[in-house]
C-alpha cells in the first residue's frame, strides 16, 4: 500500500537544486582539443592518450596504463543478426586507469578515448573524456569515501576491445561499471543497459543520485527490456562487464537535434560545436553525486516507474498488471450477449488479411525503396493507417452484402482479449515493463464505455509507432526494415479497429444511405493514404540509404 501512496503523490514533488558539478568551460576546451579523427593505433590516437595523461601529470594524479594487447572479442548475435564477428584483435593502445579512495570494490567509471575513422567524434566520445578528467581533478582534490577507479578505455570502436581487456583484469576489483559514452547531445541524459543484474536497489540508488544532482535521468522502458533480453548486444564498454556477471550501465544522451537519435554518429560532423554545455555540466553532477553515495548491495529487481520518477519492487508491477488482466477477463465474463463465434471470427480475420495486403501492395508501389518510411515515420504512419483503415472499411462493407455483421459486444470482447493476449505474453517473456501498455486499454475496454474505450484502445499502437520511438529502433536495428510500415499498423491497431467496430455496431442504422456513405468514407481515405505517400519527401538515393542509414539526412 505505501508504494501506491507514494506513486500517488510522487508527481508533486519537485527536484532538488543542482548539486557541486564540474568546471564546464574547460571540459569543453579539452573536447575542442580532442575533436579530431581518432582510430585506435594511430598517431591521432597517441595524440590523445598522451593529452589524457599530460592532464593528469598537470594535476599530480597517479595513473597506470594497462595494455590491451591481444583480445578474443565473442560474437554478438541478436535474433540472426550478428553484430560482431567472432574474431582476434590486437591493439597496441593501453588503457589509462586512475584509482581514488580506500581500497576495496569499486565504482567503475569509463569513457574511450578512440573514434571511428574519418569522425572527430565530440560526442563519441570526446566529451565523456573531458568529463572525466574534470572529475578526477575533483576527486584528486577531494578524495572520495567509497573505492573509484576511472578508466580511459582503447579500442572501444573496434568492438569494445580495451574494456574487453579491462574487465579480464579488473572484473574482481569492480563492484559496479559505467560507461559514459556518446554524450553532448541536446537529447535526455537515459540510462541504458540495465539487464537482469540491475534491480531494485540500484536503480533506487541511480534516481536518487540524479535527483541529489539536480538532474532529469530517465530510464526509457524500450532500453530496459532490450538490455534485460539481449545483455550480449550491449555495444558500449559496459557491456564486456555485464557478461562477466558484473553490475554495469551506460549513461548517454538519447539524440540530438531534437531526436532519439544523432544522424551525426560515426560522420564527420560530429563535431565539437554540436556537444551541448547543459548535457555535459549534467553527466558531471550526476556523477559526482554517485560518487558520493556507496554503492548499495543488491536487494532484488525494481521497475523505474516512467513519468512518476520512483522505483517500485518489480513483483509489485508484475501483481498490478495480472490484476488488470483478471479484471478484463472477469468483466467480459460478466456480460450477457452474443459472443465471438468462430465462423464470425475467420470471417473478420480473413478481411482483416486482406486488408493488410492492399495496404503492402499500395505501400511497396508509392514508396521508392523498403525502408523509406522511416524517413519521414509520421507522415508514412498516417497514410498507412488511412490506407489500412479504408481498405478494411471497403472489405467489410463487400463481405456484408453475402454475410452481414451481428451483434456488438463481440467486438469488444475482441478489443478487450486481443490486448489481454499480447500483455500476458509480454509478461511471460519477461518484459512486465511493457505489458500495461496492453493491459490497462484491456481493462478499459472491457468496464467503459465507447468514448474513453476508443482512444484508450489507441494507446499501444499510439506509444509504438511514435516517429521519434520508431526512428531510434530502426535506427539501432531492431526494426526489420524489410517488414512494411502496413504490417505493424494492421497488428497493432486491432483493439482500435475492434473498439470502434463495437461502437459503430451500437449506434449503426442499417440503410443504403448509411452505407454508401461509409464506403465512399473509405474510399476516399484510401485515395488520401495513397496521396500522401506517393507525395513524402524523398531526400535520400536508395544507394545513400543503404550506406548511411538515416545519416543520409544531413543534420
Amino acid at each position: 500500500m505505501r508504494y501506491l501512496l507514494v506513486l500517488c503523490c510522487v508527481c508533486a514533488c519537485s527536484q532538488r537544486d543542482p548539486g557541486p558539478g564540474i568546471d564546464v568551460d574547460r571540459a569543453l576546451g579539452f573536447v575542442r582539443m580532442l575533436a579530431t579523427p581518432r582510430p585506435y593505433d594511430t598517431d591521432a590516437a597517441r595524440i590523445a592518450l598522451h593529452a589524457i595523461e599530460d592532464q593528469l601529470q598537470q594535476l599530480g594524479i597517479a595513473f597506470e596504463e594497462v595494455p590491451t594487447g591481444t583480445v578474443e572479442l565473442p560474437a554478438i548475435d541478436v535474433l540472426g543478426a550478428v553484430y560482431r564477428q567472432q574474431q582476434r584483435l590486437t591493439v597496441g593502445d593501453p588503457n589509462v586507469v586512475v584509482r581514488f579512495g580506500p581500497p576495496g570494490k569499486a565504482l567503475l567509471v569509463m569513457a574511450h578515448y578512440d573514434s571511428v575513422p574519418g569522425s572527430p567524434g565530440a560526442c563519441d566520445n570526446a566529451a565523456a573524456v573531458a568529463i572525466l578528467v574534470e572529475l578526477a581533478r575533483v576527486l584528486h582534490a577531494a578524495p572520495p569515501r567509497q573505492p573509484v577507479i576511472f578508466a580511459f578505455t582503447a579500442a572501444e570502436e573496434s568492438g569494445l576491445a580495451g574494456a574487453e581487456a579491462l574487465a579480464a583484469k579488473l572484473g574482481d576489483d569492480v563492484g559496479f561499471a559505467i560507461a559514459l559514452d556518446l554524450l553532448g547531445g541536446d537529447g535526455p541524459l537515459v540510462l541504458n543497459g540495465a539487464s537482469e543484474l540491475i534491480g531494485r536497489a540500484e536503480l533506487a540508488w541511480l534516481h536518487d543520485a540524479s535527483d541529489a544532482a539536480g538532474v532529469e535521468l530517465t530510464a526509457p522502458i524500450a532500453h530496459r527490456i532490450v538490455s534485460r533480453w539481449w545483455p550480449q548486444a550491449e555495444r558500449s564498454d559496459h557491456g564486456p562487464f555485464t557478461r562477466r556477471g558484473v553490475r554495469a550501465v551506460h549513461f548517454y544522451n538519447r539524440g540530438n537535434d531534437g531526436e532519439w537519435i544523432d544522424r551525426a554518429y560515426h560522420s564527420p560532423r560530429d563535431q565539437w560545436p554540436r556537444v551541448h554545455r547543459e548535457s555535459v555540466a549534467a553527466v558531471g553532477r550526476l556523477v559526482r553525486a554517485l560518487v558520493d553515495s556507496p554503492v548499495p548491495a543488491h536487494t532484488g529487481d525494481g521497475f523505474w516507474v516512467p513519468l512518476a520518477h520512483i522505483v517500485i519492487p518489480r513483483w509489485l508491477l508484475i501483481a498490478l498488471e495480472l490484476g488488470l488482466a483478471i479484471v478484463t477477463l472477469l468483466a467480459l465474463a460478466r456480460r450477457r450477449g452474443p459472443r465471438v463465434p468462430g465462423a464470425g471470427l475467420l470471417a473478420g480475420a480473413a478481411c482483416y488479411a486482406i486488408a493488410i495486403g492492399i495496404a503492402i501492395g499500395i505501400e511497396r508501389v508509392t514508396l521508392p525503396y523498403a525502408g523509406a518510411w522511416l524517413l519521414a515515420p509520421l507522415r508514412m504512419t498516417i497514410a498507412s493507417v488511412l490506407v489500412f483503415g479504408g481498405s478494411f472499411g471497403l472489405v467489410t462493407r463487400a463481405a456484408a452484402r453475402f454475410w452481414p455483421w451481428a451483434g456488438a459486444d463481440r467486438y469488444r470482447a475482441v478489443a478487450a482479449l486481443a490486448c489481454v493476449g499480447v500483455g500476458l505474453l509480454t509478461v511471460a517473456l519477461g518484459a512486465a515493463e511493457l505489458a500495461w501498455v496492453w493491459l490497462v486499454p484491456a481493462a478499459v475496454i472491457a468496464i467503459a464505455p465507447p468514448p474513453l474505450a476508443i482512444p484508450t484502445a489507441c494507446l499501444p499502437a499510439l506509444l509504438v509507432l511514435h516517429p521519434l520511438q520508431l526512428r531510434e529502433a530502426g535506427w539501432n536495428g531492431f526494426l526489420p526494415l524489410s517488414l512494411p510500415l502496413a504490417v505493424w499498423v494492421a497488428l497493432l491497431a486491432v483493439p482500435a479497429i475492434a473498439a470502434i467496430s463495437w461502437a459503430l455496431r451500437r449506434r449503426l442504422v442499417a440503410g443504403p444511405l448509411g452505407t454508401l456513405a461509409l464506403g465512399v468514407g473509405c474510399g476516399l481515405a484510401v485515395i488520401a493514404g495513397a496521396v500522401i505517400a506517393i507525395t513524402a519527401p524523398d531526400p535520400c538515393t536508395p544507394a545513400e540509404f543503404v550506406a548511411f542509414h538515416l545519416g543520409c539526412q544531413r543534420v
